[in-house]
Order: structure tokens, then sequence, then C-alpha cells
């Protein structure tokens, strides 16, 4: 998926996230790196939930197994509003 980048600027966070239950479907790790790389170059924060039940080789696991590490790295991006807040209730 190709977002515009003057729309994607306009985003305030993304949240990327494969599919769980019995019949999940299995989410195309380039797809998610698309979207991770165009969220980059917006500086857009980027949040990776989740492969959902197939990992990155698309074997199905449990959720869980399948993990939330996308090319080596676990993406927790926030916008600033939402981190801000939890700076002050941990404060």
């Amino acid at each position: 998926i190709k977002v515009k980048r003057a729309l994607l600027k306009r985003l305030q966070w993304v949240i990327v996230g494969g599919e769980s239950g019995h019949h999940a479907r299995l989410m195309d790790p380039d797809w998610a790196r698309d979207v991770r790389d165009q969220c980059l170059a917006a500086e857009v924060p980027f949040f990776f939930k989740q492969w959902g039940v197939h990992n990155a080789e698309g074997r199905r696991l449990t959720k869980k197994k399948a993990g939330r590490v996308l090319d080596g790295q676990t993406w927790d991006e926030m916008p600033i509003a939402v981190t801000a807040q939890r700076e002050t209730q941990t404060a």
C-alpha cells in the first residue's frame, strides 16, 4: 500500500499487525516493511503490534511465539502526546 506523503504526514501514528484467530490470513513481511519505511520517511511513529499467528516465514504458530520483531527490531514508536502522558503517569 502506497500512501500519499501529504496524507501520511497528517497521520499521528500507524499501527501494523497480522491477524490472529482460527482463519487468520498470512501477512506479507514486505508489506509491513513498506509501511514502516513510508512512516520513517514521513516521520510518523510506527508501532508493529504482532505477526499474528504466522511468523515472518509464514509458519503457523501461536501469536505469542510468532512475536512482534520486524527485521531484528521491536517497533514501539508512539506519538509525542502518548509518550508525554506515560511519562507524567510514571513520574
